[in-house]
């Protein structure tokens, strides 16, 4: 099975280079500068379950990479329309998209631009950051990745060798890897979380712990993780109370350093993705007629500082 991973940050570096570890037919599909870096250096990971310089294939141009069975999406949400336009030769040439993005905006655009077949659901939950000098710093001993077909595509019994072939590829690699099905239910478990995150710690500009620490700090979140629960559930996804448990542990740890990567992007000045995580969770909201007042204002910040970034 070929593999081709777009981008070679935080995500798609890590997880790529483990699977080129473990010996997978994996090539990158890279910006020229990227690309140049990797071909000199190699793919650099330091992470505390071992580190790993790799010599690993790397492509500038989908077209090189056609006769790809998967292509790993590892984007930012607010590139995906030029990661279409990159993988549109592989994919038009048979290959299957599996993209690691958050929330389920982009699921819906992917179809619209390559078809219910040529798109599965995934997601991750890793800690780790892309240095200056392009290496892939994995900061905790976690890394899992989840993915599956959507309920549609169990019913058509569709794309079921392709994921034969996956379950394959995912074993015995250095990260935690898991089917599962439909997908819908793990995509909505993490949205939900890390929206109630996002929406907190890049309303508030600050960590849990400090705003846990504030008077009404934990009145604000809790009420944000109903408003993401209510959207869930009405969506048809309900959280297991489990979950809800494993949720409320970490959004609500006193002490708690944990910010959001979109409120860390916020800190260095960068591009954030407001409108995926809590522009489209809101626009969902008020599509089933609900109330989230705390999500609008959350959006309306972010809105405002996205504004404010654009050339005057």
């Amino acid at each position: 099975m070929r593999i081709l991973v777009l981008g070679a940050g935080a995500v798609g570096g890590y997880f790529g280079g483990r699977l080129v570890e473990a010996g997978r037919d994996v090539t990158f599909l890279l910006r020229p500068h990227r690309a140049a870096q990797i071909a000199r250096q190699g793919l650099i990971l330091e992470s505390p379950v071992g580190n790993a310089t790799l010599p690993v294939k790397v492509a500038t141009d989908g077209s090189a990479a056609i006769g790809s069975d998967v292509v790993i999406l590892a984007c930012k949400a607010y590139d995906l329309e030029t990661a279409i336009a990159a993988i549109e030769k592989p994919v038009q040439a048979g290959a299957v998209v599996l993209p690691l993005l958050n929330g389920l905006a982009h699921i819906d655009r992917l179809r619209r631009a390559f078809g219910q077949e040529r798109v599965i659901g995934g997601m991750c939950q890793i800690l780790a950051t892309l240095s200056s000098d392009g290496t892939v710093r994995h900061l905790d001993k976690g890394a899992r990745l989840v993915y599956g077909r959507f309920a549609e595509q169990i019913e058509r019994q569709s794309l079921a060798v392709l994921m034969e072939k996956l379950d394959r590829i995912f074993t015995d690699v250095n990260f935690t890897a898991k089917r599962g099905e439909p997908i819908e239910r793990s995509l909505w478990d993490k949205w939900l979380m890390l929206a109630t995150l996002a929406a907190a710690t890049s309303l508030m500009r600050g960590s849990i712990g400090q705003i846990m620490a504030s008077d009404d700090g934990a009145k604000l979140i809790g009420g944000i993780l109903a408003e993401t629960v209510s959207v869930a559930r009405a969506a048809g996804y309900p959280p297991s109370e489990a979950y809800l448990e494993t949720v409320r542990r970490i959004v609500l740890e006193p002490g708690s350093p944990a910010k959001a990567s979109l409120l860390r992007d916020i800190e260095k000045g960068g591009r954030i993705e407001g409108a995926h995580l809590i522009g489209d969770m809101l626009r969902r909201a008020q599509a089933f007629g609900l109330e989230t007042p705390l999500l609008q204002v959350a959006n309306c910040h972010l809105q405002v500082y996205e504004a404010n970034l654009q050339p005057s």
